[in-house]
């Protein structure tokens, strides 16, 4: 079961980048609205990427990092783990199960429907700023899964120790197993640069903000409380909130008129007696 949920997580993969892959694609007839410049999800894809993960957006990642050492270390996710293993299945499962089903589907299927299939080009335009949110959200998540390998819960074997169990390294327990949330983070993602794209409108960014607290509370509540330990949840939607946040505001500022100034990265090389390297600076 393990291998078909990983090899299921690698098409899934593939899915998103052979998207975005797609939309770049200078040949493709994207639209034939000329009143307005269709985006792309390439538009600021390296500023986008380095910033999500370097510029304030770091903030919310290390905040995830942090609340995930405190509720583990004080068995807050072994309560929250024992809590949802006790509850009725059934009731449970009629409330969380098609929060899991959206969150699998839903990053894939609502940016493709707005950026491939419909006609309205400021829906053309969320999509493309979702799906690279969402793209982007997806690798690091990737990323950090292959490096953490964390222990999942289960309702049988649950224990302070097993929500402890990280593996640092590279791929210790694949890419299926480890943190944070894959579905809280790219649902979040998702979600907020919508929300931020469309930040001029109350309802939307309302409905993005409930959708990826849906999502979250269904990974960590769901299937007996097995997806997911509650620090998972948290921090996954902790650090795609902010990613897709940021990415929307990056969008929403060039539709403003806003002028954008890029980064400036900086490498200076260091010679001395006792030190021989080189530094790095980001100018944001």
């Amino acid at each position: 079961m393990k291998k078909v949920l990983t090899t299921f997580k690698m098409v899934l993969l593939s899915l998103v980048f052979t998207t975005v892959a797609y939309a770049a694609d200078p040949s493709a007839d994207h639209s034939s609205e000329t009143s307005e410049l269709k985006l792309s999800p390439f538009d600021h894809l390296g500023h986008n990427m380095l910033l999500s993960a370097f510029g304030w957006p770091l903030g919310f990642h290390m905040l995830g990092g942090a609340l995930t050492y405190k509720f583990s270390m004080e068995n807050n996710d072994l309560m929250v783990a024992r809590f949802a293993a006790r509850q009725d299945q059934l009731t449970y499962g009629i409330a969380f199960t098609p929060g899991m089903m959206m969150g699998t589907f839903f990053p894939i299927l609502v940016p493709g429907y707005m950026y491939f299939i419909s006609d309205n080009l400021a829906l053309n335009n969320t999509g493309a700023v979702a799906v690279q949110a969402t793209a982007v959200a997806f690798l690091y998540n990737n990323i950090l899964k292959a490096i953490s390998a964390r222990e999942h819960p289960d309702a049988e074997l649950n224990s302070g120790e097993r929500s402890r169990d990280f593996k640092w390294g590279f791929f210790r327990r694949g890419v299926f197993y480890g943190w944070p949330s894959g579905h809280s983070m790219t649902n979040a993602a998702m979600a907020m640069s919508i929300a931020s794209y469309n930040r001029d409108k109350p309802l939307v960014v309302a409905g993005c903000a409930l959708y990826a607290g849906y999502i979250a509370t269904s990974m960590v509540l769901g299937a007996k409380g097995e997806a997911h330990w509650f620090s998972d949840a948290v921090a996954g939607t902790l650090m795609g909130a902010s990613i897709g946040w940021y990415i929307g505001s990056v969008f929403y500022k060039e539709k403003s008129g806003e002028k954008q100034t890029p980064p400036k990265v900086t490498i200076a090389p260091l010679f001395y007696d006792d030190i021989k390297g080189a530094v790095l600076s980001v100018r944001i």
